[in-house]
């Protein structure tokens, strides 16, 4: 019990004790009038004492407070502040929308079929117009812009675009670009560095790597006009001594393989200046749908430091859909135009509805694509085919979802 509500408490008792003496006094006796004698009055009293410890003394304010809802049960004095009302003069609705991993190198599939067909052969109308639309678009930049440095060594897939491939994430909309992963780093210090001015130069922000580890590790702040949002990205997969972690003093990634408190710490720093905090991460093993256990510790630890939003990548497939204290945590979104294997895929669409406030409602909408032999990726237009899809993600392990045929997400009761 609070110190107030137990001065209240007391003061209450002691009226009821002044009030069957005064009875007393007139000739009436205690017992008719009152539902406790003196002496239980007194005995309840000394109880509330012992107890609650009421002060010899009470503020002026305090007392006058106290007598003024002595006559009320203690129960019914609400301390919880009143719910805001939506503010309309700043209502927004805004969308974030993310994809897995994508691969413009030289000599790969995919840039194979990008010269062929166009940008517009290789990613259907539909998918595209998501990306575009959003406020936001979030994918995984898995490979290097440059012309220098040498494959490493011992490495049996190592990826670089030339740099004027950037145009194509210029015209996918992309504002975000995620280099946490364990192909960054394929040409050496050089060809991450030249990444980095290339996106820079571009106008695309780029996380999880960088010239120095306070550079790798960074938030990124996108500040929309009534709301921010908070862009984080880490790595803790294969590969250390190749994908390098960044340092104090050299570039790299921010690996956190093996030390996660600079992460968490990010996070809370995010979620002080944010209204809406991500996290993607890079993790888990390639080629399977089944969740490595510390997935889901770390997931559920970045959503106790703050994070609204977990995205995953790096095992080049999708893995499951779970809501940890209501907040959603996307285990791996997979290729989205990565390679020529025929899979599912997909667009997470986020809306966030708030206003100066701050968010008050997060949706999350799959939008249902496949990536094909030709290495290019289509919307999976069929009603069909989005039903199988979406069962198919909600049946993955650690799934706790249901998806509507709008492709909506939501807990599964």
């Amino acid at each position: 019990m609070s110190r107030r509500k137990a001065v209240r408490q007391g003061l209450s008792l002691l009226l009821s004790v002044a009030l069957a003496l005064s009875l007393a006094a007139c000739g009436q006796t205690a017992a008719d009038e009152s539902s406790l004698s003196a002496e239980e009055s007194v005995g309840a009293v000394s109880s509330a004492d012992s107890s609650a410890e009421i002060a010899p003394e009470t503020d002026p304010a305090d007392a006058s407070a106290a007598g003024d809802s002595a006559i009320l049960p203690v129960e019914e004095i609400s301390t919880e502040p009143e719910p805001l009302e939506p503010d309309p003069d700043t209502a927004y609705e805004y969308t974030l929308c993310f994809a897995g991993d994508v691969n413009l190198a030289e000599g790969q599939y995919t840039t194979a079929a990008l010269d062929s067909y166009g940008l517009s052969g290789c990613v259907s109308e539909t998918l595209r117009n998501y990306m575009t639309g959003a406020d936001i678009m979030c994918l995984n930049n898995e490979f290097t812009y440059s012309s220098r440095g040498t494959p490493l060594e011992g490495k049996t897939y190592t990826y670089r675009a030339s740099p004027s491939r950037v145009s194509v994430l210029e015209e996918l909309g992309v504002d975000v670009a995620v280099l946490a992963n364990n192909h960054i780093y394929d040409y050496g210090e050089e060809a991450l560095l030249d990444t980095l001015d290339t996106l820079d130069g571009a106008g695309i922000a780029r996380i999880g790597a960088g010239e120095d580890l306070e550079d790798a590790s960074a938030i990124y702040y996108a500040q929309l006009e009534h709301c921010t949002v908070a862009y984080i990205a880490a790595s803790r997969v294969e590969w250390s001594a190749q994908t390098k972690p960044a340092t104090s003093d050299s570039p790299g990634t921010f690996y956190t393989a093996y030390d996660t408190a600079l992460l968490y710490q990010r996070v809370q720093e995010a979620k002080e200046q944010a209204d809406f905090v991500v996290v993607y991460m890079h993790w888990g093993i390639e080629g399977t749908a089944d969740l490595e256990e510390y997935q889901m510790e770390v997931g559920d630890a970045l959503v106790d430091a703050g994070a609204d939003l977990v995205i995953g990548d790096h095992p080049h497939q999708l893995q499951g859909v779970r809501y940890y204290n209501g907040v959603p945590i996307f285990y791996a979104l997979g290729n989205y135009w990565f390679s020529r294997k025929e899979e599912y895929t997909m667009l997470v669409n986020v809306t966030l509805t708030g206003d100066k406030n701050g968010v008050r409602d997060v949706s999350c909408q799959i939008v249902p694509a496949y990536q094909q032999a030709s290495a290019t990726v289509t919307w999976l237009e069929s009603a069909d085919n989005q039903r199988a899809m979406y069962d198919y993600l909600a049946s993955l392990p650690g799934s706790n979802v249901t998806i509507d045929d709008g492709g909506m997400v939501a807990v599964k009761e």
